[in-house]
C-alpha cells in the first residue's frame, strides 16, 4: 500500500509529478503518456534526484507499518534507518535542484515525442517541476512520515516506541532544517511591506509557482498533524504510556514549527 497520502494541501500537479515513472513519463502500450490534465497540459515531473529518494521512503514506510505489525522492533529500528536515509537525501536533491532548476521552457520550445498529442492535434509533454513544487513534495514527504509514525504509535509497546522515536525527531528536524534553507534562499517581504503574492508567468504564458504561494501550504500540513495527535491521546484506547510520553513533546515541536513558519510566510489573505 502507498503510505503518501497525496492530500488537496499539495496540488495535483504535484502528485501525478511524483508518480511519473521517468522524465519522458510513463507511457502506454501505444507509446504515449498515461496521464494528461484537462486541457491537454501534462503535469510537471518532479526531478529523479527527489522523485527517486521519496518512492524509497514511502516503500520503507510501508515496511515499517509491516514491522510494527508483526511486532519486530530490531526490523522497526533497522526500517526506521533507511527512512531517515532517504528521507535526508531527499531533501538535499530538492536543495540543490533549487539552486540547479532548468529555466521554465516557453512554449514554443517544447518538443515532444508525436504520440504525446490531445484533442485537436497539438503535441505535449511534460515539463520539469519548478523548484518551489518540488520543495512542496518534500514537505508532504515529511508530513506523511510524520503522520505515520504517530499512526503507528496506537497500540506499540515500549520497544517499539523506542525503535520509532528517532524517526519521529528526525523528521522534525529535517522539516525545520528544510524550512531554514528555503527562507534564506527565498526571504518573504519584510515587515512594513505589502504582502503582495503574485504568481510568476514563463514564456507561453504558464504559470510559475513562487515559495510566497507554496509555503504558506505547510502550515495546513502542522494543523493535521496536530489534529491526529489530540484525537489519539482522546480517543485511542490502546495507546501505551510510552507513546503518550512521545506524543507530548512532538505536539509541542509540531506547534514551534508552525509558528515558525506563519513568521515567515504569513498566510495570504482571503482578498489577496
Amino acid at each position: 500500500m502507498m503510505m503518501l497520502s497525496r492530500r488537496t494541501l499539495v496540488p495535483l500537479a504535484v502528485a501525478a509529478g511524483l508518480l511519473t515513472a521517468s522524465p519522458a513519463g510513463a507511457s502506454t502500450a501505444g507509446g504515449g503518456p498515461s496521464a494528461q490534465a484537462a486541457g491537454g497540459d501534462v503535469p510537471p515531473v518532479i526531478p529523479g534526484i527527489v522523485r527517486t529518494r521519496v518512492k524509497r521512503t514511502t516503500s520503507a514506510l510501508d515496511r515499517l507499518s509491516g514491522n510494527v505489525d508483526a511486532g519486530d522492533a530490531a526490523a522497526a529500528t533497522s526500517t526506521g534507518k533507511v527512512i531517515r536515509q532517504q528521507l535526508a537525501a531527499a531533501w538535499r536533491g530538492a536543495r540543490y535542484y533549487i539552486k540547479h532548476a532548468p529555466p521554465p521552457p516557453a512554449a514554443d520550445a517544447r518538443v515532444h515525442p508525436p504520440s504525446a498529442r490531445v484533442s485537436g492535434g497539438a503535441p505535449v509533454g511534460p515539463v520539469a517541476a519548478d523548484p518551489p513544487t518540488v520543495a512542496l513534495a518534500v514537505f508532504q514527504l515529511e508530513d506523511d512520515v510524520v503522520s505515520g509514525i504517530v499512526g503507528l504509535l496506537d497500540g506499540a509497546d515500549a520497544p517499539m516506541v523506542g525503535a520509532m522515536a528517532p524517526v519521529l525527531t528526525f523528521a522534525f528536524d529535517s522539516r525545520d532544517a528544510a524550512i531554514q534553507d528555503v527562507h534564506a534562499v527565498a526571504p518573504p517581504p519584510s515587515a512594513g511591506e505589502a504582502r503582495v503574492v503574485p504568481r510568476a508567468r514563463a514564456a507561453g504564458g504558464a504559470v510559475v509557482n513562487t515559495f510566497d504561494t507554496v509555503m504558506p501550504q505547510v502550515a495546513p500540513m502542522l494543523d493535521d498533524e496536530v489534529q491526529q495527535i489530540e484525537a489519539l491521546k482522546t480517543e485511542a484506547s490502546d495507546l501505551q504510556p510510552a507513546g503518550k510520553k512521545l506524543l507530548r513533546p512532538a505536539e509541542t515541536r509540531i506547534l514551534l514549527t508552525q509558528r515558525q513558519v506563519n513568521a515567515y510566510w504569513p498566510p495570504v489573505p482571503a482578498d489577496g
